[in-house]
């Protein structure tokens, strides 16, 4: 997760910089069940794109990813993870 995200508390043989990744099939719908787009483990991040700049440590190489792309092919990535 990086340090931005971690909140030191361990969990069972996870440290408080480690969180599973939930799975992202049905992550289109969550406005729609929820009512609302909060994303990460403490809902800080309003929607997808948040939730992807938040990230560091073992993400930090995929986030750099996402931020190198073009505006359009960002959009596109959102629109994909929409679908899911």
């Amino acid at each position: 997760m990086g340090e931005e995200l971690a909140d030191d508390r361990p969990d069972f043989v996870a440290n408080g910089r480690e969180w599973r990744t939930q799975p992202l099939w049905g992550i289109g719908l969550i406005a729609t069940v929820n009512d609302h787009t909060f994303f990460l483990h403490d809902g800080r991040a309003r929607n997808i794109e948040e939730a992807i700049l938040w990230h560091g440590g073992e993400a930090e190489s995929s986030k750099q990813g996402f931020v190198n792309l073009e505006k359009e092919q960002r959009g596109q990535l959102i629109d994909f993870i929409n679908s899911l």
